[in-house]
């Protein structure tokens, strides 16, 4: 048996050996196969801020560590997030810029990555300090022009890179600009203005987050000949004129023999248009017709206009309605009033004036801007009127004329429970037109006023009373804000409760006299106080109340029918009413027994008492027997003894 084992355990060591020797390759293979890069940092030869045209290299560095069997890095530099260059040659892990560019600035990033990793460095910015002087083309013919001619112009950015985005200024005032990744930018511009143009381009360079800008080029003069076409423009008879005046607005162009179409302007609508001339004439000048008036023609898309300003002077303002007073109430008399502010008594003598009500006239009173009438619903209504001169008419601005009503007679009232001898409040209410004040009287006295501007608003009034009648001597006072009418209310009635006395129990019978198996009434009363009153009695031996009762009198009675020694305790009661709870005085009940417990009693013990008394006696008798017996026994011996001598 012991041969038979030990091959079995010789195969079992081998195969531990083998598995031994797989485990430590696996653990060599995966240690040749890592890969290790630290410190990884950017630099810029020969510095990161260097002027243009100079030879810069963006150079990354660091520490890279690998198995043998371990897979490439990927290298790669980056500016403002895009890809400049990718090498898995870490010795060629730069980037030369031959000669630096504004579009060459940036921010710059070493990025590496592996089977299962990356990292980068840390950005760095490159500046490029200068750009090119910007060229500007035009062609040769075209130095000088006539009004209206087109320039053709290139601007150039020798040099550079792109993206740009170019502009054309002529006199300093830019007239074009264009986008474009090429360095030269042609476009054709038209001058309008006659005489020397001093023309100029620029170019910025556009970045990631921001623009480099280059100088101005130098200016081009470019002289443009004026086109032989003038507009002239007058108003007649004169350019500031009144209202109904005739005036005619004339337009003409010169050379006479000049047809192109001509056109009358104001304010953007075209009033007239022909060839050559034109004109708008009125016979009666309103205030609109105030403004700047224009003459335009157009040639070889060149605007040629003429301007005048017509002043148009009111012969009387746009009237305007108002009414004294200016807040009427109802019954009060209104005037109407309707009147221009400024009239030209140089021109006119009178106004006619014409006063509406819901669009239909209404009669003037002896002066005629005016009518009068009495604030009522009958003359609440939408108001304008109209002033008349010559042919000139004006209307109001509407105003809408409603009278304000009266405050009411005020209704007067508590709010809550009257409880005498404590604040509580009054309240005043009455209808009309708000804002109301609101007065409280006491009698001939005034306590305060309060002014209600809202209707979810309460005039309230604390105050409190000593005496149930002097609840009567309040009234309210209602008075509209702004008016000297006023309407007073009626006297206050309300319910006044009284507190309640302290409340006084007595007994029947009288505590001494309760005796077990009779009834006793508990009596509880109050001095003073408003019914209903509540009453409740109690036992100090019990721990509900004995009984509840609610009475409209200032008493009430509790009988407890059959009386036993256990009720012996103290008896209480409590009052409430409306305004106060109180409780009594303590009576101490002690039931005694009954008569007829009392009487047995008594018989029972006159009866032992007189059986004693009679055994006493029968015990007496016949001690005094025996007593007399010894006595004659003790005689006859003592004569014995006498004889015997």
């Amino acid at each position: 048996m012991w041969d038979r084992k030990r091959p079995s355990h010789r195969m079992s060591t081998c195969h531990l050996l083998f598995l031994l020797l797989i485990l430590l390759f696996t653990c060599q293979v995966r240690v040749k196969a890592d890969v290790s890069v630290d410190n990884v940092r950017i630099s810029f030869e020969p510095s990161r801020s260097v002027d243009r045209a100079t030879q810069v290299t963006v150079k990354c560095q660091a520490i890279i560590s690998r198995g043998q069997s371990a897979p490439r890095v990927e290298l790669s530099i980056m500016k403002d997030n895009r890809l400049v260059m990718n090498t898995t040659d870490e010795n060629a892990w730069e980037h030369p810029i031959a000669s630096a560019r504004a579009a060459d600035m940036g921010t710059y990033k070493c990025l590496w990555s592996a089977p299962g990793k990356q990292g980068s460095s840390e950005g760095e910015k490159l500046k490029v300090t200068g750009t090119a002087t910007p060229t500007l083309t035009v062609g040769q013919d075209k130095r000088f022009i006539q009004e209206g001619d087109e320039v053709n112009a290139t601007c150039s950015a020798p040099g550079e890179r792109g993206p740009f985005i170019f502009s054309f200024s002529v006199d300093n005032k830019e007239v074009h600009e264009g986008p474009t990744e090429s360095p030269n930018y042609n476009v054709k511009l038209q001058l309008k203005k006659s005489g020397h143009n001093n023309l100029t381009c620029q170019y910025k360079v556009k970045l990631y987050s921001d623009t480099v800008k280059s100088d101005d080029s130098t200016a081009v003069i470019i002289d443009v000949k004026e086109i032989n076409v003038h507009v002239s423009l007058t108003v007649n008879p004169s350019t500031t004129i009144f209202e109904a005046d005739h005036f005619q607005v004339l337009c003409k162009v010169t050379p006479h023999n000049w047809m192109q179409n001509v056109s009358l302007m104001k304010g953007g609508n075209i009033l007239n248009s022909g060839p050559g001339r034109t004109e708008h004439t009125s016979a009666a000048a309103q205030a609109s017709d105030a403004g700047e008036y224009m003459c335009k023609v157009e040639v070889n898309a060149v605007s040629k206009i003429g301007q005048e300003m017509l002043t148009v002077k009111e012969l009387f303002s746009t009237p305007t309605m108002r009414s004294f007073p200016e807040e009427p109430f109802e019954g009060d008399l209104v005037q109407l009033i309707c009147q221009s502010a400024n009239i030209s008594l140089e021109r006119i003598e009178q106004v006619k004036y014409s006063i509406f009500k819901n669009r239909i006239p209404l009669p003037l009173s002896n002066r005629p801007d005016r009518v009068i009438v009495r604030a009522g619903p009958s003359s609440d209504g939408n108001y304008t009127c109209l002033a008349e001169a010559k042919s000139i008419s004006k209307k109001s601005p509407l105003i809408i004329f409603k009278s304000k009503v009266l405050a009411s007679r005020p209704q007067i009232s508590v709010k809550g429970t009257v409880i005498l001898g404590r604040n509580f409040q009054i309240k005043c209410n009455s209808s009309g037109t708000l804002p109301i004040n609101y007065t409280l009287f006491r009698d001939n006295t005034s306590l305060g006023t309060q002014t209600v501007s809202s209707a979810w608003q309460d005039a309230l009034f604390t105050t409190n009373i000593s005496r149930k009648e002097h609840i009567s001597s309040f009234w309210c006072r209602a008075q509209n804000s702004g008016s000297k009418k006023y309407a007073d209310g009626g006297r206050l009635n309300a319910f006044v409760v009284e507190p309640l006395g302290k409340p006084l129990l007595t007994t029947v019978p009288i505590p001494e006299n309760v005796e077990e198996g009779k009834e006793l009434i508990l009596i509880c009363n109050v001095p003073s106080g408003t019914p209903p009153i509540t009453f409740k009695w109690f036992s100090t031996g019990s721990r509900a109340h004995l009984y509840t009762g609610t009475v409209n009198t200032r008493y009430s009675n509790h009988t407890m029918q059959w009386m036993e020694i256990k009720d012996s305790a103290e008896y209480y009661c409590e009052a409430s009413n409306a305004a106060n709870r109180d409780s009594s005085n303590r009576v101490s009940i002690k039931v005694s027994l009954a008569t007829w417990k009392k009487g047995l009693i008594v018989v029972v013990c006159l009866l032992v008492v007189t059986a004693l008394v009679i055994a006493f006696i029968v015990r007496k008798a016949k001690r005094g027997k025996r007593e007399t017996t010894t006595e004659l026994s003790v005689l006859r011996a003592l004569n014995q003894m006498t004889l015997s001598q």
